[in-house]
């Protein structure tokens, strides 16, 4: 009976996210992002031509060569590869669901209003529903903080730490997190040099294997040394000024939890904030702090907070709350899937410069994304095919940035 109680949530969570998928898996395009094309790009080198070219850059290499076992299974048994895939990205999620869960119930006072506000989420929901890797290193990232708290074998974690680096190079901020927790925990000083040094010769090497083929096929023709490879990391798209950037920042941010979740979490954190227990769950805050500021430098997909939106999450979950003001969040967070309450509207969609005030009701994100989707995937083979010629082409002269 209690066994049956502590899984309920995330039964009723999965079973309603699968409802929710289903018109995406009838649909069966892989996402409204056009990283998620590019991704098929690298899929296609690997699978065609057995060369790595890194979806964009950093390279996300554990995910994109993931991402082609599933397109060389899907061709060997004729499969759909937009089924498979969007399946694979179902399963992090309620993998997610699971462990986010945990995470919850580790600290002896869980909200299951908290719980549902995450994993119902339109950017949680959309980054699973799509082929994009947030949820795949979501969920490496948190389950080593998850056996971090738990005292686990530190080389495991290590492992764990290098398949989440590997997914997203930013996810080495959970490498921090993780370090602190052992800091926290005590352990001793062998455990610590065990957690690094595993850390780094796994992350090299799940870097490493892949870029020597980058070097080797492609890049050792168009650059004179090695170390000229450094240039994958500066990115030179952030070209928006201060005040456009910040406001690209807020805005994206409010997606999570809808206009009127957004104000309510916002008036949370003010009237509670030094309630908060910042003190023994510093490994969250790192988390949160160190993943806004990477969304800053480049505040262009909303996924790449899903980490800091479950940090924040769990920060809030230390105060004791009125309900009321959970269920107002909770409510803001579902509707907006379907029913999205607006007071801007922007020059450009995705790419905007400037927002205008303008108060209307639109389609929520999730039927958005849907529709999007659908306008790109009519001509998803061109896409594909798009994609594979023009990641040779970015990547023959060298770094694409």
């Amino acid at each position: 009976m209690i066994l049956h109680k502590i899984k309920l949530p995330y039964v009723i969570s999965s079973i309603l996210q699968f409802i929710f998928l289903t018109p995406f898996l009838i649909q069966g395009f892989i996402g409204s992002d056009w990283d998620s094309y590019a991704l098929i790009g690298s899929v296609q080198n690997l699978n065609i031509d057995f060369l790595y070219l890194p979806s964009r850059p950093p390279g996300f290499p554990v995910f994109e060569i993931f991402l082609s076992l599933l397109f060389f299974l899907s061709q060997l048994f004729n499969l759909s590869f937009e089924l498979v895939s969007i399946l694979s990205q179902f399963f992090f999620v309620i993998c997610n669901n699971y462990l986010i869960y945990k995470l919850f119930d580790f600290s002896k006072k869980s909200s299951e209003y908290l719980y549902f506000v995450i994993v119902f989420s339109p950017i949680y929901l959309l980054s699973g529903f799509s082929i994009i890797d947030y949820h795949s290193g979501l969920f490496f990232g948190f389950l080593a903080v998850y056996y971090s708290l738990r005292n686990k074998n530190p080389i495991l974690i290590s492992i764990i730490l290098s398949l989440a680096i590997g997914v997203r190079l930013t996810n080495l901020i959970f490498a921090i997190s993780v370090f602190l927790i052992f800091i926290k925990n005590k352990t001793n000083i062998n455990q610590k040099v065990t957690l690094i040094l595993f850390t780094f010769f796994g992350s090299l090497i799940v870097y490493g294997i892949p870029y020597v083929n980058l070097w080797n096929r492609t890049l050792s023709k168009s650059m004179d040394k090695l170390n000229e490879m450094i240039c994958i990391y500066n990115l030179t798209n952030t070209d928006h000024d201060l005040y456009s950037r910040f406001g690209r920042y807020v805005l994206k941010q409010i997606d999570y939890l809808g206009v009127i979740g957004f104000i309510t979490l916002l008036f949370i954190v003010l009237m509670n904030f030094k309630k908060i227990d910042f003190k023994n769950n510093i490994h969250y805050l790192i988390i949160f702090v160190f993943y806004q500021i990477s969304f800053l430098r480049l505040p262009t997909e909303e996924g790449h907070l899903l980490p800091a939106f479950v940090a924040a999450m769990l920060l809030i979950n230390t105060l004791n709350l009125d309900k009321k003001l959970i269920i107002v969040l909770l409510a803001s967070t579902i509707i907006s899937n379907f029913l999205y309450f607006s007071f801007y509207d922007v020059d450009i969609e995705d790419s905007a410069t400037k927002a205008v005030f303008n108060i209307e009701i639109k389609n929520g994100l999730l039927i958005k994304d849907f529709i999007d989707r659908q306008k790109i995937g009519v001509d998803k083979e061109y896409h594909y095919l798009n994609a594979y010629e023009s990641i040779k082409e970015v990547w023959s002269d060298g770094c694409p940035n």
